[in-house]
C-alpha cells in the first residue's frame, strides 16, 4: 500500500497521465536521446511506477552492470520515498526487488530470439514472468521490430527500449519520446502516442530526479529557538567544524557522523557509524562519478565518506552547503554528493558559492540568488574543507538570521 500510496502523490503521475497511462501490454515504446541525457534514468522511473503496483519488471543492461542499475533504482526511489517513515521505505524497496530481476548482457546486443530465451529461463527456473520489459542500450532493427511487436503481443509484454537520438530517426514505436536536454533540466518530447495527431505539449522534467516538476508551495519562515534544532555534519576540517562551532556558540544540537579510520576536528555530538550503518548509504562510486561528470577511485576512505555524507543528509529537512557551483549545476568535491543527495530526495537546498560570494536556492529547475534561513528543527550542514573568510562569515550570517531575537 506504501509504494502505490507513494506514486499518487508523486510528480512522476503527471508524465504517466501525460502519455495516455503509460505504455500497455503488447506495446512498443521508445526513448531517445543523446548519451548521458538521461533515458536511463526516465526508464527506471517508468519502471518504479509499475514496480511498486505489483508488477514484474525485467530490466535487460547492455552495458551497465547489475550494481550500477541497482543503484539508479535505489536512489530514485529513495527521492520518491524521502518523506515516508522508515518501515514504509522499506516496505517499499521490498517491493521494488520482490518484482523486478536486472540482467547485464556484458555489451552484447540482445535480439529478439536471445530476449526470449532469457524469458523462458526466467519463467522455468525462477517462476518470473514478467509484465514489463525494459531494453536499456540498443533498439531493434530492420525485421526485428516485427518480431519484437508479436512477441510483446504473445507474452503481453510492455516493452521499453533506450536507444540514441539522431536527426532521421525514425518514429517507430506505438510511444516515441525525445529527451533533449536544457542546462539543469530536461524537456521530454513525446514524438509519438499511438498515432495521435495532436503532438503533446513538452514536459520539463527535474535533471535530478527525472520527474515531472511540480509547483513549489511557499512555506511560512518559522522563527525557531536555539535549543529547538539539531545540526547534522560530519565535524570535518573547513566547513562542517565551523558549522559545528557556530552551533555550539548557539546552543544547537549536535550529530556529527564520522567512522573508524574518519578524523574529526570536532568530538561535540559524534555519532560513530557502525559497519550495518554505513551499508545503508552505500553507493556506487561509477554511479556518483556519472551524477557529478567526474571520476573517483575505489579507495574504501572516499567510500565511506559518501556513505557518512548519506546519513546527513538523510535527517535533516533542509540542506545548507559551503562550495563552488559548476556550469552544469554540480558542486565541486565531494561535497557534491550531498548535494545530488539533495536534489534526488527533493529536500530544501542551499549552497553558499564561495566564488560569488552569495547564497542560492535550489529550485528544482536552477539556482537561484536568495537569504536563507534555519526555519525547520533538522538541518544539515557541510561543504568543502576550502572554507573562506566569505563562507565562514555566511555561516555566521545564517545563525543570527535564524536565531537572534
Amino acid at each position: 500500500m506504501a509504494g502505490t500510496e507513494l506514486l499518487d502523490r508523486g510528480p512522476l503521475r503527471t508524465l504517466v497521465v501525460a502519455l495516455h497511462g503509460g505504455l500497455r501490454a503488447g506495446e512498443i515504446g521508445v526513448v531517445r536521446a543523446r548519451p548521458g541525457t538521461g533515458k536511463t534514468a526516465l526508464l527506471i522511473q517508468l519502471a518504479l511506477d509499475r514496480l511498486l503496483r505489483g508488477d514484474a519488471v525485467l530490466h535487460v543492461a547492455v552495458h551497465d552492470p547489475v550494481h550500477t542499475v541497482r543503484d539508479g533504482y535505489d536512489s530514485l526511489l529513495a527521492g520518491l520515498g524521502g518523506h515516508m517513515r522508515p518501515l514504509e521505505r522499506a516496505e517499499a524497496r521490498f517491493q521494488v526487488e520482490r518484482h523486478r530481476v536486472i540482467h547485464h548482457t556484458r555489451g552484447t546486443l540482445p535480439t529478439v530470439a536471445s530476449i526470449e530465451a532469457l524469458l523462458d529461463t526466467l519463467g522455468h527456473v525462477m517462476e518470473f514472468r514478467p509484465r514489463i520489459l525494459i531494453v536499456d542500450g540498443t533498439e531493434p532493427a530492420g525485421s526485428e521490430w516485427d518480431a519484437m511487436k508479436e512477441l510483446a503481443q504473445r507474452r503481453e509484454l510492455a516493452v521499453w527500449y533506450a536507444a540514441r537520438s539522431y536527426p532521421d530517426s525514425p518514429g517507430l514505436g506505438d510511444i516515441s519520446i525525445e529527451l533533449v536536454p536544457e542546462r539543469t533540466h530536461v524537456w521530454l518530447h513525446a514524438r509519438r502516442v499511438r498515432g495521435a495527431e495532436e503532438p503533446l505539449q513538452p514536459i520539463r522534467l527535474d535533471a535530478a530526479t527525472f520527474t515531472a516538476r511540480e509547483e513549489v508551495r511557499t512555506v511560512p519562515t518559522l522563527r525557531l529557538k536555539p535549543g529547538e534544532a539539531t545540526l547534522y555534519s560530519g565535524g570535518a576540517h573547513g566547513t562542517e567544524s565551523a558549522f559545528g562551532e557556530a552551533a555550539e556558540r548557539w546552543g544547537v544540537r549536535e550529530v556529527n557522523f564520522t567512522f573508524d579510520g574518519h578524523v574529526q576536528a570536532r568530538t561535540r555530538g559524534a555519532h560513530p557509524l557502525t559497519e550495518q550503518e554505513l551499508g545503508a548509504g552505500e553507493v556506487s562510486l561509477a554511479y556518483v562519478a556519472r551524477r557529478l561528470r567526474r571520476g573517483y577511485s575505489e579507495g574504501n576512505m572516499i567510500r565511506r565518506v559518501l556513505q557518512s555524507l548519506w546519513h546527513q543528509v538523510s535527517r535533516a529537512q533542509v540542506v545548507f552547503v559551503i562550495g563552488t557551483i559548476q556550469e552544469d549545476g554540480t558542486v565541486t568535491g565531494g561535497t557534491g554528493w550531498s548535494v545530488e543527495l539533495a536534489r534526488m530526495w527533493n529536500k530544501r537546498l542551499w549552497v553558499f558559492d564561495q566564488d560569488k560570494e552569495a547564497w542560492f536556492r535550489w529550485n528544482r529547475d536552477d539556482w537561484v540568488a536568495g537569504t536563507p534561513v534555519i526555519d525547520t528543527p533538522d538541518y544539515c550542514g557541510t561543504g568543502t574543507r576550502y572554507l573562506l573568510p566569505s563562507g565562514r562569515t555566511a555561516i555566521e550570517e545564517l545563525m543570527v538570521r535564524s536565531f537572534e531575537g
